[in-house]
């Protein structure tokens, strides 16, 4: 092992769990409550990371069967989440999900979550998109800020140790292959962590800070997807990623499909209405309006308002910060109070007048639909003691999913996480550290370099644009390949030559994360030679069912990255 500059302080803990979204916080409280001396590793400060916090819309809430509807159920749950992505996703996931997920409520209701209630004896509920009931539960519109709020409260309570602002730098493993623990950084004492533990949970997220406009925080670089990579865990439905308007100036803010059924104007740059010329002859601006949803899909004429947006801000007829403008002068009050009072209330918050003042709304990415893939009914990832959750998985969604089911999939399988985590701890122990020298002996190569061969800062706004403007709606094969060499270019520089010093350790690392899985999304985008939902090809505008009902397993093969056919 080469010697570092850096401190290394050694900490011992039966499970870990890096993150603090939703499905984070579950796992660290579950995994405690199930006996296990658990430490949560946070790379924002505590309940201020991850997209469960930064979330909010209309209708943002999490779908269980039972508190409605006595017609509803677990299994029209299961049904509807099926319908939504057969074929892409695993059926004994989603029975799991639907079966477990009214249990995961009750929970929430126990530790004090006030969920919104249409009476005294009745929750309000929403019927959100994919759903053949009204089964999805919320607070106010920022559902997964009460969430975390109230989990984490809970779980110091239940005394999990918590490391705050201390990024995750890579996994470790024994020489048989399985998980040992993982290797930290704490950026305020600046020193790095090694964490030995038999089990380590990963909940950190998606890929936000690959895009220049997204709704949630730039923290989240694809750590866990490019970390599972280079240890050799399978990722599945990578080209699957959710995206849709939002209001982008002058405060982010998703515009879920209720804004639109209020058919505001849009206009470009130069102040002109511009929606109506991408509508083919035989559809109605009306129709394009009432039928909107979010996220973008091809699978309705709701489509056209992502894909004029795309075509103005390319033919560089967008607003100064990239998108268009958005007007809800013509609304009646009363109607636009009624249809978005969430959204209307949190402008107003911002300073912000919907009926006088003309918005800058861009389409922005909102999260993964793929990830690393869950192998087992607690998470497990195909590497021995890793388990994984909330955006960073894969295997229970696909092209589409319902609404509601994200912020589900985060406490259910958080949950299971957990006491699964905590029930191999109290049998397995860590084994010998067998990689952390590479990990070290990367770190010093870096640490020691005075020059860097780039500009991390300069790279990571590259990879941004580059995924914003290649890998966002439309998508092109030529465009695509143009963008995986830029990116590829990078990455090489990065993995060859980067440059750090403990003050810019997580920085470097963040992008060079960034990078990684940005060219992993990249290629699976390219991989599927149709359009499906969110997954628009326009050299191949049809869907192909015959070929493509299935998904596609990247993994690492030697110095390449290997695609495989998954039929579950």
């Amino acid at each position: 092992m080469a010697s570092l500059p850096i401190e290394i302080i050694k900490l011992s803990a039966d499970v870990v769990v890096f993150g603090g979204g939703g499905a984070a916080s579950r796992a660290a409280l579950s995994a405690r409550q199930a006996g296990a001396n658990v430490r949560l590793v946070t790379k924002a400060p505590l309940k201020a990371g991850g997209s469960t916090v930064h979330g909010a819309s209309e209708i943002m809430s999490m779908g269980a069967a039972g508190f409605g509807d006595p017609a509803d159920s677990s299994e029209l749950h299961y049904q509807d989440t099926m319908r939504a992505g057969r074929g892409f996703i695993d059926p004994a996931l989603v029975r799991i999900l639907a079966e477990d997920a009214p249990a995961r409520i009750r929970d929430l209701i126990e530790i004090g979550v006030p969920l919104d209630r249409a009476g005294p004896d009745q929750y309000k509920l929403i019927k959100s998109d994919f759903g053949s009931y009204a089964r999805a539960l919320g607070v106010g519109g920022k559902t997964g800020k009460a969430f975390v709020e109230a989990l984490t409260d809970e779980m110091l309570r239940l005394g999990v140790a918590v490391d705050a602002n201390v990024a995750l730098v890579d996994l470790i493993r024994d020489s048989d292959g399985a998980v040992a623990g993982a290797l930290g950084f704490d950026t305020q004492k600046q020193v790095l962590i090694h964490y030995e533990a038999p089990c380590v949970i990963l909940g950190t997220g998606g890929i936000h800070g690959a895009f220049e406009q997204q709704v949630s925080t730039a923290e989240m670089t694809g750590d866990g997807q490019a970390i599972c990579f280079r240890h050799g865990a399978e990722l599945v439905n990578l080209e699957f990623h959710q995206v849709g308007p939002a209001l982008i100036h002058p405060y982010v803010q998703l515009f879920s499909g209720s804004c639109f059924k209020l058919h505001p104007k849009l206009l470009n740059g130069d102040g002109e209405e511009f929606l109506q010329r991408y509508i083919p002859s035989g559809i109605s601006l009306d129709e394009v309006y009432d039928e909107k949803v979010f996220p973008f899909t091809t699978n309705n004429v709701s489509r056209y308002i992502e894909i004029a947006i795309s075509r103005e801000i390319k033919a560089g007829r967008g607003t100064p910060r990239g998108g268009a403008y958005v007007s809800f002068a013509d609304v009646p009050y009363d109607r636009l109070e009624e249809t978005m009072p969430n959204t209307a209330r949190w402008m107003r918050a911002s300073g912000v007048d919907p009926q006088r003042d003309r918005l800058e709304m861009g389409i922005a990415f909102q999260c993964m639909n793929g990830g690393v893939r869950m192998a087992g009914p607690d998470a497990q990832s195909t590497i021995p003691g890793l388990f994984v959750i909330g955006e960073l998985a894969g295997g229970i969604r696909g092209p589409d999913r319902p609404g509601g089911n994200s912020l589900a999939e985060g406490q259910v399988f958080g949950h299971r996480s957990g006491v699964g985590a905590a029930k191999r701890a109290a049998a397995v122990k860590a084994g010998p550290a067998a990689t952390l020298d590479g990990t070290v002996d990367f770190l010093a190569a870096c640490l020691a370099r005075s020059h860097a061969s780039l500009d991390v800062a300069e790279a990571a706004a590259r990879v941004r644009r580059t995924m914003q403007r290649d890998c966002l709606v439309e998508k092109d094969g030529k465009a695509m390949e143009a963008a995986l060499d830029e990116i590829g270019a990078i990455q090489s520089q990065l993995d060859s030559g980067l440059a750090l010093t403990p003050q810019t350790l997580v920085e470097g690392l963040s992008v060079r994360n960034l990078a990684t899985t940005s060219g992993l999304v990249l290629r699976a985008c390219l991989n599927r030679k149709e359009t499906r939902s969110s997954h628009y090809r326009i050299d191949y505008p049809e869907s192909n069912d015959e070929a493509y009902t299935c998904s596609f397993v990247a993994k690492r093969d030697g110095e390449q990255l290997a695609f495989s056919t998954l039929r579950y």
